[in-house]
């Protein structure tokens, strides 16, 4: 059989790019970020290592118009196709589906994704699709459906895998109940990085201070804490599944020694904490790994990692460290139920600071409930941290209900979100009513991202220079010419509906 794990280049009419892999909630970029789908890959590796024929397809890495692309999907001619959708995507993804079973009307269109697999039986009212996926865990059970669909010609009728919804005919599908929650990771094979071509992720991507850069297969597939309220790595039919440290490590070492990378980021939700994040760090340490040159970096919770654990980690070369700040008032993060207050923030990131890593701020504006005095202590708080430097950099996004998370659906059941139509939840404008005008929104994230260009952060990033440190100075003359550029184009996409009327 012959698989293609694909992504359609979707660009709107701006000319911008969509992102869409690795579960990130899609944004429309010029200048794009291409992020490799890291669970697709492990997927893609495993069914090569089946046997299968696998066309690692992704068009916006590799460069080609969407009728390049298409073109070279429909000639390739698979019996699979799998796709990876989100809430503002969903639209074309029917399309598209739509069009190629007109194509290849044998083709069995499979989607995964956290919208579909929230509302599989939507999507296959709405498209052809064949299967929707309501697992998580693409990789585990592509590693079982495919088998199942070569060697069972009705397989439509009688599949027995767990975590499926598949049509039989227009208004008959097959619901095979919920999916495993809980996968041994360490049987999904690393990602085969020439089957996924890892160097058309390798350098643009504003988390590497230094390339060429990958992700590394994730040792938290989802998230440990798994109760942020706009997360879609929250609900009750999620958990979160592990993978060793050992094993990570192996991985790790082949990038350094056998890829030449020089940075590399883990994806998880939330990486490891206690005893296993020291464990990873000793690794590095104990393998020689920290003096390969080569930056490491993770997602993490304020609160996660204590000083003895940053220590080490520092000492093991790590670097890059993002951390959702969300907001900076407690009636807000009480709502999002991130389980930690504004001090703890600050008292968290002078340990991250004080040990040499780069803390990366994320913040969102516009949450449906958010006064014109909550908001500007967020502004006033970022612009402390930032000064004192406490975090090195951060992104800003307009929070935007997704993927039916609880937030999502707060929106719905409290008659406040604006937006009509699935396309425009792509975060370039607030979709939902809030008690100040949206434009008050848009200029604070004009006033968050001007902290990059004011003289006193500036002057802040010069004193870190007495410190000595390598990465400090590619912070500031290799890196700083590339932020300033993506600063420019955040504060343009984020900012675009500014003055507009807000339909109601």
């Amino acid at each position: 059989m012959k698989i293609a794990i694909s992504y359609p280049p979707i660009v709107n009419k701006d000319g911008q790019k969509a992102m869409v892999s690795q579960n990130r909630n899609v944004q429309f970029f010029k200048k794009p970020t291409y992020l490799l789908p890291v669970v697709h890959g492990q997927a893609a590796t495993w069914l090569r290592d089946l046997g299968y024929d696998i066309l690692w397809d992704d068009g916006n890495s590799q460069l080609k118009t969407f009728d390049q692309w298409y073109q070279d999907l429909v000639r390739w001619n698979p019996d699979v196709v799998v796709f990876e959708s989100t809430t503002p995507v969903m639209n074309l993804y029917w399309r598209l589906t739509d069009k190629l079973k007109g194509d290849l009307p044998k083709c069995v269109v499979i989607m995964t994704g956290y919208h579909s697999m929230r509302k599989p039986e939507e999507t296959l009212r709405k498209s052809q699709t064949d299967i929707v996926l309501r697992s998580n865990h693409i990789d585990f059970v592509l590693r079982k459906l495919i088998p199942y669909i070569d060697e069972h010609s009705s397989w439509r009728d009688n599949c027995p895998i767990e975590g499926l919804m598949i049509r039989r005919d227009d208004n008959d599908f097959l619901d095979t109940g919920n999916f495993k929650q809980i996968e041994p990771l360490d049987l999904s094979p690393d990602v085969d990085r020439d089957l996924v071509q890892w160097k058309n992720y390798a350098f643009e991507n504003g988390n590497f201070l230094q390339t060429p850069g990958t992700y590394a297969t994730s040792v938290i597939r989802d998230c440990m804490f798994g109760k942020c309220t706009f997360c879609r790595y929250n609900g009750p039919d999620l958990t979160f599944s592990v993978r060793s440290v050992q094993k990570s490590l192996d991985e790790y070492q082949r990038l350094i020694e056998d890829y030449g990378v020089r940075e590399i980021f883990d994806d998880s939700g939330v990486w490891y904490r206690g005893a296993e994040a020291r464990e990873f760090a000793k690794g590095i340490i104990d393998r020689g790994l920290h003096k390969k040159d080569c930056y490491f970096g993770f997602n993490t919770r304020f609160g996660y990692l204590d000083e003895e654990t940053l220590a080490l980690l520092s000492k093991a070369n790590f670097r890059f460290v993002l951390i959702g700040l969300e907001a900076s008032d407690e009636e807000t993060l009480t709502r999002l139920n991130k389980g930690y207050g504004v001090e703890d923030a600050e008292r968290n990131l002078r340990l991250y600071t004080k040990h040499g890593l780069f803390p990366h701020l994320t913040i969102m504006v516009g949450y449906y409930w958010q006064t014109k005095k909550q908001l500007q202590q967020t502004v006033n708080n970022v612009r402390h941290l930032m000064f004192k430097g406490l975090a090195r950099t951060l992104q800003v996004t307009l929070c935007t209900p997704l993927d039916f998370t609880p937030y999502h659906q707060e929106c719905i059941d409290n008659n406040v979100l604006l937006a009509k139509d699935y396309d425009e939840f792509d975060m370039s404008k607030l979709i939902v009513k809030t008690p100040i005008p949206h434009d008050e929104y848009y200029a604070a994230v004009r006033q968050i991202y001007g902290i990059a260009f004011h003289p006193r952060f500036i002057a802040r990033q010069l004193k870190f220079l007495s410190w000595h440190n390598k990465s400090d100075w590619q912070f500031l003359f290799t890196y700083g010419a590339r932020a300033v550029r993506r600063v420019r184009q955040h504060m343009f996409n984020l900012t675009k509906h500014e003055g507009k009327p807000v339909s109601t």
